[in-house]
């Protein structure tokens, strides 16, 4: 339940950074850098390790408390709507082994601007990935629709930014996923996975 906790919390951070991004114009560079480095953490040692331990997912954490403890604000509810998409996504590329393969081999190339540029928030490392998203997820059957300000969605930096952001959510969708977050638990366990995130945010 923890495991699941941080990484739903992951999906979360990104669908609220893409949330922020496409109604304001800015977002939290800070937990963006978290989020779009767990796209190149392969390896971690523990599921915080995905984001550099748990202060790169307390953004997420604090969205899973604002949803899951009954207050019900609406943009947390869109960054649901945005992390339940995600997760559909990612099931597809899940089913999909050739896309999934092609799409980490991607990644794997685009690791190396990244290192180069020591920066995550990199203009060049962010439109990589989101040609990325674009050529292996955007060809899906299903759809992610972003919403927003038309002026910061016909911005093609912002629009960069926003699918490097989706494809860090799949990544964490993959991780959700593998550590047994299944979609009835966000009914059916939500109050457990509400006191996981609270005692989270309070270490």
């Amino acid at each position: 339940m923890r495991d699941a906790t941080i990484a739903f919390a992951g999906m979360l951070q990104a669908s609220e950074l893409v949330r922020q991004l496409a109604t304001s114009g800015t977002c939290s560079q800070t937990a963006a850098r978290a989020s779009l480095g767990s796209i190149f953490n392969m390896a971690p040692d523990s599921t915080e390790g995905v984001y550099g331990g748990l202060g790169g997912v307390r953004m997420g954490l604090r969205v899973l408390v604002e949803l899951f403890g009954a207050r019900n604000a609406q943009d947390s509810l869109q960054s649901l709507n945005y992390a339940l998409g995600i997760a559909k996504l990612a099931g597809q590329v899940e089913r999909d082994r050739q896309r999934q393969s092609e799409l980490g081999r991607e990644i794997s190339l685009i690791e190396s601007a990244w290192q180069d540029s020591k920066d995550t928030l990199d203009e060049s490392v962010l439109s990589q990935l989101a040609d990325a998203y674009q050529r292996h997820i955007s060809s899906l059957d299903f759809r992610l629709s972003v919403s927003g300000k038309p002026e910061y969605l016909k911005q093609p930096e912002k629009v960069a930014f926003i699918r490097a952001l989706l494809l860090a959510g799949i990544r964490s969708a993959f991780l959700w996923r593998q550590v047994g977050g299944r979609q009835w638990r966000l009914v059916f366990q939500r109050r457990k996975m509400l006191g996981q995130a609270q005692s989270l945010l309070a270490a």
